[in-house]
């Protein structure tokens, strides 16, 4: 009894002296046994996440304090990576004088006396021994485009292990260390972490790295094991393979239907998982008692990404750059519901101002443009106020502490981001509005009746309502009537595409779509029913019930048909021209394919689905054929050279 007495006290005098010399971190693949661990994480002071009796997260200190996070990206003594021969922030040479301790208490005063209590990431390892919360970014997969991908490679926790604690050796201290975000703004969609195209995922991503790629070999594996013989999976992805070795991206991305997007989302489906299973397993090992924060994801991301997400970290984190002062709710609630009710951080967020101290064009970067300082403040309120009034948001971190330089960082913007300009002056009335803001920001969290969601709104349906229009002919061909302005033309950056024939019996569209999202030709309305004094070329094609193109088109080459109404535009913009009566919306007919014979493609506008990346998305969801744009033909990415042949493409009854 005595022996097992002394070992167990052996065990806690260990942690201890673990503990004290390493400020409560464990690096390593195994510094303790696996007792000592159990001992060890019990004797951790740990930051957690709570949900009150009223519903309300909080984050915890170790000290028990209940907090919001309220952050400042970036916080660093001089500008990273800049271009030569340009003015940036360089505080600590040009105002402190080397002295990195004034500027030091100089930041942690300023953030302070303006209520911000966090270190958001990217900042100045140098501040991890500040009082305030801090937060940093590990980069647990490297910084290869295609990161996601490393996950389904052999030896990724070894990776994750050694990235870990390469990043925490920069770090003194960790006691003040809140919790840490896994990456930034991984490519969750395939090509990155905005750009949401349907037939380049990270299964596309794998199929273009080398055939010895372990990555590469597992679609190989993942196919085979889902359909077992080819016969089963061309008859699911519409296209013969003769051969599993004969999978490549060019195959790839010349399919498109239902069933391909479900394996699509189950390959990355599975990836997210592995990524953030082993991901988060090593973190808490290696360093017990700290949050796991999520991913710091690019605004929106798949579905099956933020249920992984979800599953295996304490905070579901996203960066958001909006037009508008007033919570994307939408985006809230589905964070929020899909990870399963895990509270949310905006991580990136931030308004730029014409008028500012270091002279910066605002020429690149993320984000709106407003006039003013003054402007730049209000809408920081009212965001904040709006946003901590929901039940699961527990943090907001604004981008970033200083202006960026006015001739452009590293790789070019040039944006008034800073609460301090290029010169280390803070600005004072942006400031004076975030100090009162922050002051009232628990209490509006504490206090909100706002309760939280329990599931995912349902998505209303589009609405298709012919008019009763006797007058009109029966159908209208938009190749054979003046129309209100001439085809024209769309593509990605790395895509060409031109109109090689047009004659009274067909039109020639010759295109290469390069690998991105693709191109297209857009037909605008007929003249005979072009609507007057508006402020975009708009016709009334009401009465009409069917969209049918004539139209030979490459073997198995897909490409989507659109009907956008007058005042479309960009989604997510504050407004939206309605001068010509619509609401701006885009809507989008399911995916077809080509046959490379001349072919009849019959379209029942009652059909027509919401289009997501495009147009109001905030809209009645009715197609208002009272005031169209046109029509587009969208050619998917991936899919090379070719030319289509358009005989007619008629609205009709």
């Amino acid at each position: 009894m005595m022996l097992k007495m002394m070992k167990f006290k052996n065990i806690i005098l260990v942690c201890l002296l673990l503990i004290l010399t390493s400020n409560y971190l464990c690096q390593g693949k195994s510094l303790c046994s696996a007792a000592q661990k159990t001992t060890c994480k019990k004797l951790v002071k740990s930051f957690k996440v709570i949900q009150d009796e009223n519903e309300k997260f909080w984050f915890v200190d170790p000290q028990g304090k209940k907090f919001l996070s309220i952050g400042i990206n970036n916080i660093t003594h001089t500008a990273w990576r800049p271009k030569p021969n340009t003015v940036y922030y360089d505080a600590l040479n040009s105002v402190f004088n080397g002295n990195l301790e004034g500027w030091k208490k100089s930041v942690n005063k300023l953030l302070v006396n303006n209520g911000f209590n966090t270190i958001g990431s990217w900042s100045d390892p140098n501040l991890s021994d500040s009082k305030l919360y801090n937060t940093i970014c590990l980069y647990v997969a490297d910084y290869a485009r295609e990161r996601c991908l490393e996950s389904i490679r052999p030896g990724f926790e070894d990776k994750v292990r050694v990235n870990i604690k390469n990043m925490l050796n920069r770090y003194k201290s960790l006691e003040n260390v809140m919790g840490f975000f896994l990456d930034n703004e991984m490519a969750w969609y395939g090509k990155s972490g905005w750009d949401d195209i349907p037939n380049y995922t990270l299964l596309e991503v794998a199929l273009e790295l080398d055939k010895n790629d372990p990555a590469r070999q597992k679609v190989k594996d993942f196919f085979i094991n889902k359909y077992k013989t080819t016969k089963a999976f061309s008859a699911a992805w519409g296209r013969k393979l003769n051969s599993w070795d004969d999978i490549n991206v060019s195959f790839s991305r010349s399919c498109l239907n239902d069933n391909t997007q479900k394996d699509r989302s189950d390959f990355t489906s599975y990836v997210a998982e592995e990524f953030f299973r082993i991901s988060s397993e090593v973190v808490r090992e290696m360093v017990p008692g700290k949050l796991i924060l999520g991913v710091r994801f690019a605004g929106r991301a798949p579905e099956s990404v933020i249920k992984a997400c979800g599953k295996y970290c304490d905070v579901l984190s996203y960066n958001n750059y909006q037009i508008s002062s007033e919570p994307d709710e939408e985006m809230l609630i589905k964070y929020y519901i899909l990870s399963g009710k895990k509270p949310v951080m905006i991580t990136e967020y931030s308004w730029r101002a014409e008028e500012n101290q270091s002279g910066c064009p605002n020429s690149r970067g993320a984000g709106t443009v407003v006039k003013t300082q003054a402007e730049r403040a209000n809408r920081y309120m009212k965001y904040n106020k709006a946003m901590f009034e929901h039940s699961m948001v527990i943090g907001t971190h604004w981008f970033e502490f200083t202006d960026q330089s006015p001739q452009g960082r590293f790789d070019g913007e040039d944006s008034n981001y800073g609460i301090v300009d290029i010169y280390n002056k803070p600005y004072a009335e942006l400031l004076n509005i975030m100090k009162q803001t922050n002051s009232v920001l628990m209490k509006i969290h504490a206090q909100s009746n706002i309760k939280a969601p329990t599931k995912l709104p349902p998505r209303p349906k589009v609405v298709f309502e012919i008019g009763q229009h006797p007058e009109k002919p029966a159908s209208v061909d938009l190749l054979k009537v003046k129309t209100v302005e001439a085809p024209g033309i769309f593509k990605a950056a790395d895509a060409e595409i031109r109109l090689s024939k047009m004659n009274s019996n067909s039109l020639a569209v010759d295109y290469n779509t390069g690998k991105e999202w693709g191109c297209g030709i857009s037909f605008s309305g007929p003249e005979i029913f072009a609507i007057k004094n508006t402020k975009r070329p708009a016709s009334n094609l009401d009465g009409y019930s069917m969209l049918i193109l004539d139209a030979k088109i490459p073997e198995n080459v897909t490409f989507n048909v659109v009907v956008d109404e007058a005042g479309v535009d960009t989604a997510g913009l504050e407004k939206y021209d309605r001068s010509a009566g619509d609401d701006g919306e885009s809507f989008i007919f399911k995916t077809q394919s080509g046959n490379g014979e001349r072919k009849v493609y019959t379209m029942h506008l009652k059909d027509l689905l919401e289009r997501k990346a495009w147009g109001n998305q905030k809209g009645s969801k009715r197609v208002n054929m009272n005031a169209l744009k046109g029509v587009s033909i969208c050619l998917h990415g991936g899919q090379e050279l070719g030319t289509i042949e358009i005989y007619s493409l008629k609205f009709s009854r």
